[in-house]
């Protein structure tokens, strides 16, 4: 059995550069057991070190998450995409 691939081309992924004091959204998920709920949350960023940002929530908490888990505020975050279908 033959699998084809499709080729790669040259054009690179771009992400927008997130600083501090941008308003971003992020997926949270809660609950455990038989039972998880995903929720789409909004915060602002207050530091970066490396590739980790440090977000206070809505809620007044500072959590960390990686950058590549935030979206700019206003851009549909995973959670959207994962609905639409990856669009």
């Amino acid at each position: 059995m033959q699998v084809n691939q499709p080729q790669g081309g040259t054009a690179e992924a771009t992400t927008t550069p997130m600083a501090v004091g941008d308003k971003v959204c992020y997926v949270a998920m809660s609950g455990g057991g038989q039972q998880y709920q995903l929720s789409a949350r909004t915060g602002v960023i207050e530091a970066i070190d490396g590739s980790v940002a440090t977000v206070r929530a809505t809620n007044g908490r500072s959590i960390t998450k990686p950058l590549n888990k935030l979206t700019p505020d206003g851009k549909p975050n995973a959670l959207t995409r994962m609905l639409m279908g990856g669009q």
